[in-house]
């Protein structure tokens, strides 16, 4: 076995007349100290070992630079590797122990709890605290620990990105919409191509004449994978029946009825937004003889792609409404007895269709990125103490 470490490490050691970018090395219970000089030496880097360095290890590795073989061995074999300085240096620490210190974050946007998951996760020893009352986070780490946990806390504590949304629901006479011609093939419709503005003209035209009614038009903001909802409407008494032991029973709760949008967004570096975009429509339906309501529900489920400013349109929730209408002679009508001659009810059907058009424009902010702070020494390179 000896034999067979000493070739390898040979190997490396005429490797190191020139500068190795990348490397291979395949050993077995080899000194730890032997393999660093080696790969020291064919890196051509700038390392002190310290006598402190000893043991042996097993090390399979490929095509990986110098700087990777000696980060590699350091981590895993509980080392202490300061790069601060022109001149690095390995040493093994006093009785091999981590040298610790404290360090903490006052977060600003995330919460220490998500973030002491993360560090323990890329950091196993190190000792975290977390104090959620404060947003802090408070991490027992060595230096270089330290500096890995600062650009991790940087990525993860960063304002998160928001959309403004823009909402416009509106109601269509069903016959009206078709004498416009508009006919959706699909569920959900967007004016990439530019075709569509002339069916929000047809549609603006209706609400002039009377035969569009616009049923809401809410402005909300949604956070970068968050969920945001709307509804629009009341919470009515529903009848549910239920079947116990051969013999049905109705019960009375109360539900949502109106129009719903759920609306969850993915934002991209090119300003444009992936949206989960749910609708639903629904109508309450009377059932005199049980005093509550049945409920008819119309929904539309997507998954687009939005470019800031552009506007998607959700048709097809069609729907009918059955109304009551009562008319009398005036005086007339009010005649005991006869007035009923005079009177007249009737009802009427009409086919409506709830249209739903968004705009969606993210919402840019300043970077703010949280760095270490008190109780430490700065961990942005040099060896100056801060004191609070």
């Amino acid at each position: 076995m000896k034999k067979k470490v000493s070739s390898i490490f040979l190997t490396l050691c005429c490797l190191s007349c020139t500068y190795v970018s990348a490397m291979t090395i395949n050993v077995s219970d080899a000194p730890i100290r032997s393999i660093l000089e080696g790969v020291i030496k064919a890196g051509n880097m700038n390392v002190l070992i310290d006598d402190s360095v000893q043991g042996n290890m097993t090390l399979h590795i490929e095509h990986v630079t110098p700087e990777e073989v000696v980060d590699v061995i350091t981590e895993s074999q509980n080392l202490f590797y300061d790069k601060s300085g022109t001149v690095r240096y390995i040493t093994a620490g006093r009785n091999h122990e981590r040298e610790i210190k404290y360090y903490t974050w006052q977060l600003q946007y995330t919460t220490p709890e998500y973030v002491a998951e993360a560090v323990q996760a890329m950091i196993p020893a190190a000792k975290i605290k977390h104090h959620s009352l404060s947003n802090t986070l408070v991490v027992g780490a060595t230096k270089r620990e330290a500096q890995l946990i600062n650009k991790l806390v940087a990525q993860l504590d960063k304002k998160p990105l928001q959309v403004d949304v823009s909402v416009r629901i509106m109601s269509i006479d069903r016959k009206a919409l078709k004498k416009q011609g508009i006919e959706w093939d699909w569920s959900t419709w967007s004016n990439e191509g530019g075709s569509l503005f002339s069916w929000v003209g047809h549609i603006q035209a209706l609400e002039e004449k009377g035969d569009a009614e616009i049923l809401a038009n809410p402005h909300i903001m949604a956070m970068n994978g968050q969920a945001a909802h709307i509804l629009i409407g009341d919470r009515v008494p529903v009848a549910k029946e239920h079947t116990k032991q051969g013999e049905k029973t109705t019960s009375v709760s109360y539900e949502e009825a109106g129009v719903k949008l759920n609306y969850t967004p993915i934002i991209h570096a090119d300003g444009s937004v992936t949206a989960a975009i749910e609708a639903e429509v629904s109508t309450p339906v009377l059932v005199p003889e049980m005093k509550a309501y049945r409920i008819s529900t119309r929904r539309a489920k997507t998954v687009v792609r939005m470019k800031p400013d552009k506007t998607l349109v959700i048709g097809g929730l069609i729907g009918k409404e059955e109304m009551e209408h009562f008319r009398k002679v005036p005086l007339l009508g009010d005649i005991p007895l006869v007035g009923k001659l005079f009177q007249s009810r009737y009802k009427t059907a009409k086919e409506t269709e709830v249209v739903i058009m968004l705009q969606a424009r993210p919402i840019q902010d300043e970077e703010q990125n949280t760095v270490a702070t008190e109780l430490f020494p700065s961990i942005e390179g040099g060896d100056k103490e801060k004191s609070t």
